[in-house]
């Protein structure tokens, strides 16, 4: 479960990538709007970003529109990060070229 945050870093489910997003939690969902289209270069971070805020897991549903940069999830599909959970899960975070340092 997370509570709504304005200019959070959501970890993309299974894509070791990041973007900025705000997050609104709405009854018993959470929906997730992007800067923009997650396909068009400069918005997603590879690998993802350290400071990650925000978890979206796809394996409990919800709608997915990645190319409008918008998720509408269950509650339990978008949960708060605590800091260091992005390297125990990928290892050390170095940006690629385009990303963030």
């Amino acid at each position: 479960m997370s509570a709504s945050k304005m200019g959070a870093t959501v970890l993309y489910c299974g894509h070791d990538a990041s973007f900025p997003a705000d997050v609104f939690k709405v009854g018993s969902c959470n929906i997730v709007v992007a800067n923009g289209d997650l396909d068009k270069p400069g918005i997603l971070t590879r690998p993802a970003s350290a400071d990650c805020t925000h978890h979206v897991s796809d394996a409990l549903g919800g709608v997915w529109k990645p190319n409008r940069g918008f998720f509408a999830v269950p509650e339990a599909a978008c949960q708060e990060l605590k800091p260091g959970v992005v390297e125990a899960w990928y290892g050390p975070r170095e940006a690629k070229k385009g990303g963030r340092k």
